[in-house]
């Protein structure tokens, strides 16, 4: 064996590794979480400095990945045989052994395997799964070496991309960006992916699906209806004011023409107590009133209310009032039910919920739709209005986003006309489903949440309370354990934020 088969051997051992860089760069190039680098490039990491910039021109950067994969599987196939076949043939070379052919032929095969092995095993294998697990490390360790690499490949990589995009246009097709917004659904995937993972809690998942909700709601969704608004007229006196305002504790008022029944604008309580005696010439205090349509969308309609610095419009349909809604009533679609010192509307329990529906501990269905099929079966019928199609709606629900939110829960959920109460089904499934392909775990409990479509923000409210319960490992562990219908009562009723807050 000569001096040049180590050294061909050396190049070969090389090569494997120059492809195996080139492979861990190009899968955390495309694994890495840009709003990652994105963060710690701000935080000073001189490295993600580097790979934010490659993420961000990630099709010239993975031409150069591809491009050293190339560059070292081609030379691998030219040094490394030979040189192994080299190094096999001089061990069994002993004269007498084997005919020439016979050696040459058998140091090939051996050969032909161990760089094969090698370049799949420490060259594409080995690193793949490396930049799948740990993408964001990755990145920041290649930033630099891929830096000189793409400078090395500069030139060859600008002939080859005019290339590719010459045969590109030559097939009627235009060269896309490297980046693709997420669409709405996708974020709403991403989201629930990064709370069963841990990142943030459920409760702060259900204000982001809420958000992103708002868009599609009106003003009808979240109006308070006109039979339920107190309102002042203007031929009313000031000692009348003053009594409604005392009684009812509002702080702001829908003033109408007594003839018209139109409103004419709204009379706020604190400029009754600074005007102190004048308040019985109330009627010039009044203030503008902004007026909203039905079918105006809840986004659209909080931003005129804080453009406006107003805090309530009138719903106004065919010339007349329909509904009130304030800043409260929209906010409370987002963040669930909100109360000042002089609450509304009386506290709601999950447990009171939970007496309209029911409780399965041992669910046995295998796909998610047959479970909330078995849940919303519980229901008794006569808490629910004629021809309810629960499960239906929920299912319809589950199809557009999956509830399955974490850590082994799911809460799917709908909203049912002409429903009286609130209603809450627990269900517990010992080998659980997967409301999602992106769930961490199967979910072993399930709550199926039905609420009367006319108060939305009901079903926010409960939705709230759930997600407050499932933050506690302990309660879900007494969920898990528990042996009767009344225990899980028990339990529910315990851990309500609605009784322990």
């Amino acid at each position: 064996m000569d001096w040049i088969t180590p050294l061909y051997l050396l190049m070969a051992v090389l090569l494997v590794l120059m492809n195996g860089f080139f492979v861990l760069a190009e899968f955390a190039l495309v694994k890495v979480r840009a709003t990652r680098i994105e963060e710690l490039a701000r935080e000073g990491n001189r490295s993600a400095r580097m790979a934010r910039e490659m993420v961000s021109h990630l099709d010239s950067y993975l031409s150069a990945t591809q491009l050293g994969i190339t560059v070292a599987s081609l030379g691998l196939g030219w040094i490394g045989e030979p040189a192994f076949a080299g190094l096999i043939e001089a061990v069994i070379g002993r004269p007498g052994w084997w005919s020439p052919a016979v050696r040459h032929t058998f140091s090939a095969i051996v050969a032909f395997a161990i760089i094969t092995f090698l370049h799949i095993w420490i060259g594409e294998l080995a690193p793949k799964s490396l930049a799948i697990r740990r993408p964001e490390q990755s990145a920041l360790a290649i930033a630099y070496p891929m830096r000189w690499a793409y400078f090395a490949f500069y030139l060859p990589m600008r002939v080859l991309n005019g290339a590719s995009n010459w045969l590109l246009r030559r097939m009627g097709l235009k060269a896309g960006t490297s980046e693709v917004a997420h669409s709405e659904q996708e974020l709403r995937m991403l989201l629930s992916s990064a709370q069963a993972s841990g990142e943030f809690s459920l409760n702060r998942l259900l204000v982001l699906e809420n958000i992103f909700d708002l868009g599609k709601q009106t003003v009808r969704d979240a109006m308070i209806p006109w039979s339920d608004v107190k309102h002042l007229t203007q031929s009313a006196t000031g000692d009348e004011v003053l009594r409604a305002v005392a009684e009812h504790r509002f702080s702001r008022w829908p003033v109408l023409d007594r003839a018209t029944g139109k409103p004419v604008g709204y009379l706020l309580a604190k400029d009754l107590v600074v005007a102190g005696p004048g308040a019985r010439e109330w009627a010039r205090l009044t203030r503008p009133l902004r007026i909203v349509r039905p079918g105006d969308s809840l986004e659209a309609t909080l931003q005129q209310l804080q453009r406006d610095g107003a805090n309530m419009a009138v719903v106004m349909e065919h010339g007349r009032p329909i509904g009130l809604i304030t800043l409260e009533d929209i906010l409370e679609e987002i963040v669930g039910r909100i109360e000042d010192e002089y609450p509304r509307l009386p506290k709601l329990f999950l447990k009171d919920a939970l007496a309209y529906g029911g409780v399965d501990l041992h669910l046995t269905a295998q796909t998610p739709d047959e479970a909330i099929r078995a849940l919303a079966a519980l229901i008794p019928k006569e808490h629910l209005p004629p021809n309810a199609a629960v499960a239906a709606l929920a299912i319809a629900r589950e199809k557009q986003v999956p509830t399955d939110v974490g850590p082994g829960l799911a809460i799917p959920h709908a909203r049912c006309p002409a429903l009286r109460n609130p209603i809450l089904v627990f269900g517990r499934c010992a080998d659980g489903l997967r409301f999602s392909p992106r769930a961490v775990e199967p979910a072993r409990l399930l709550f199926l949440l039905v609420t009367p479509a006319e108060r939305p923000n009901l079903q926010v409210f409960f939705l709230a309370q759930i997600a407050s319960i499932a933050r506690s490992e302990f309660v879900r562990e007494r969920l898990l354990r528990a042996q009767s219908r009344e225990e899980v009562i028990e339990i529910i009723a315990a851990a309500d934020p609605a009784v322990t807050g």
